[in-house]
């Protein structure tokens, strides 16, 4: 039992109340709170949330690797959509068609250079060929694309149009004379294109031929090349 406190003006003891203990509030004071266990259960989910996420943002890379912006490997392949992505650099497309007036069977050949996915230049032949009649035209083209177009459906489809500047020989066996002739030569075209995989695309495209100086009395050829094929490298 605590000694009794003096009062040091009065010299008497001066008793010290002491409160008696409350059963039911030290009872209380053990019970668990409703309130406090539901803020518990939920940092207890934010914990196990963010652990997951951080295990997900791991399959990613870290920040020293070289990957970590990089997408999950599918991405990698695929571009938005799903759609395959269209390399740069040399390709080399070959086509099947026809020539009108002069008829003609049409064999085409390109090598267009991809600066980027909407603008590639290089050279390309029109050859024609027929019984009597033969068409060589080289000239140089440049071409724009439309690498995506709206919407998931078309996202592998690219139209696109070319113009070139060259010169066309045209020979005709049937003319007598000066059955051969070389002029000044200026087309254009236009093409759609379908993105099998990443390097090997279908195509088909008309190319219209214009020729200033009439070579041979001639001064336009059409030229549809029904099917085509590109590889690039």
């Amino acid at each position: 039992m605590p000694s009794p406190a003096i009062d040091p003006i009065r010299r008497k003891p001066t008793p010290i109340l002491i409160e008696p203990s409350d059963p039911g509030r030290s009872k209380g004071r053990g019970a668990l709170d409703p309130g406090r266990l539901t803020a518990r259960l939920a940092l207890a989910l934010l914990l196990v949330a963010s652990s997951a996420i951080t295990a997900h943002a791991q399959d990613w890379g870290s920040e020293s690797d070289d990957g970590w912006s990089e997408p999950p490997p599918r991405y990698r392949e695929y571009r938005n959509d799903g759609a395959i992505p269209r390399p740069l650099g040399w390709s080399f497309r070959a086509g099947l068609g026809f020539i009108d007036d002069p008829n003609a069977l049409l064999l085409n050949f390109e090598a267009p250079y991809a600066f980027d996915h909407w603008v590639s230049a290089g050279p390309t032949l029109q050859v024609g060929i027929e019984d009597h009649n033969t068409i060589i035209a080289p000239t140089a083209a440049v071409t724009v694309s439309i690498p995506d177009l709206p919407g998931s459906d078309f996202d592998n489809l690219h139209p696109y149009g070319l113009v070139g500047i060259g010169f066309a020989y045209i020979e005709d066996d049937n003319r007598r004379n000066d059955n051969s002739s070389a002029g000044f030569l200026i087309n254009f075209g236009i093409g759609l294109e379908y993105q099998v995989s990443e390097r090997f695309s279908i195509s088909s495209q008309m190319m219209f031929n214009f020729l200033p100086e009439e070579t041979l009395d001639e001064d336009f050829f059409y030229s549809w090349q029904v099917g085509g094929v590109r590889i690039a490298f």
